[in-house]
């Protein structure tokens, strides 16, 4: 049985992996596809706070995501690389872009209708990761939470960035991101906690991991 703990720590990992893949797709225009695949099918799966029926029981699902939370918290930001920065402030950014859409429930009915008609046509789609459901997920992206204010900048490739279906990538797993920081929030899961929980995330991390064998 998953434990609280254990649950906001797998959240608190979709947040980092949809952060961390948003970073390697701007840059290489490619990523793990995996965990892409684990990120963009979790926003399809509506109507539960269980992080196991949203990712997954196999915790490489969330590998990616485990690894960045991991290096984030083991070593203080002090002297890091400036990806690693990036990494940080994306997530941080996806937390608050949810909290900002937690205070408009007109946005957030029109996210749920939208959401709702791309699980109906997801059976004629090959998988998540599927090109077609890619734009549909940036498009949902875009019509929502890109009519906010606040606005992600995600540094990379402009060559990559002026093109089309980098970009589309990059807003369907920032979709992701805003979900996982959706169930973060709702299993308890606050900023301060980012601050004075780590070596409990921490640990729950690596036993994540020897879980795993």
């Amino acid at each position: 049985m998953t434990t609280p703990q254990r649950s906001k720590t797998l959240a608190l990992a979709g947040i980092f992996q949809a952060a961390s893949l948003a970073d390697t797709l701007a840059w290489r225009g490619h990523c793990d596809p995996v965990a892409l695949e684990a990120s963009l099918n979790s926003i399809l799966v509506l109507d539960t706070d269980d992080p196991v029926a949203i990712y997954g029981s196999d915790s490489r699902h969330l590998r990616i995501g485990l690894t960045a939370l991991e290096q984030t918290f083991y070593q203080p930001l002090r002297h890091p690389h400036p990806r690693q920065t990036d990494i940080v402030r994306y997530a941080l950014g996806l937390i608050y872009l949810e909290r900002r859409l937690a205070c408009s429930p007109e946005l957030q009915g029109l996210l749920r209708q939208r959401l709702d008609m791309a699980v109906s046509r997801r059976a004629h789609f090959s998988g998540p990761a599927e090109a077609t459901l890619v734009r549909n997920l940036a498009g949902i992206y875009v019509d929502t939470l890109g009519t906010l204010k606040f606005r992600l900048n995600i540094k990379g490739d402009q060559r990559l960035l002026q093109g089309t279906a980098t970009p589309a990538q990059v807003r369907a797993v920032l979709l992701a991101g805003v979900r996982a920081a959706r169930l973060w929030h709702r299993l308890g899961g606050r900023r301060w906690h980012l601050v004075f929980t780590r070596a409990r995330v921490l640990g729950e991390i690596r036993q994540i991991i020897r879980d795993a064998g």
